[in-house]
């Protein structure tokens, strides 16, 4: 899912109190958009917190940039 082209990255999530991070993209394992919450060591490395089918504003945020890279700028 970190591969997803059109994964946004809130790093950090500003609904977290931690500072964690939140991810929302697509998963071809499970076959839908997810959102996974994760915090990052002091070496960088990213650990899993939760993780859930992304919905509401989550999906909609990876929906509008999923557009915005398809969208060409040109007419026709």
């Amino acid at each position: 899912m970190l591969d997803d082209i059109d994964l946004v990255a809130l790093e950090p999530d500003p609904k977290s109190h931690t500072g964690a991070s939140r991810f929302i993209g697509y998963s071809p394992n499970a076959k839908r958009v997810l959102t996974i919450i994760a915090w990052r060591d002091r070496d960088g490395d990213l650990h899993l917190v939760n993780a859930w089918r992304a919905t509401g504003a989550d999906l909609r945020l990876y929906n509008l940039k999923e557009d915005e890279e398809d969208f060409d700028g040109q007419d026709g």
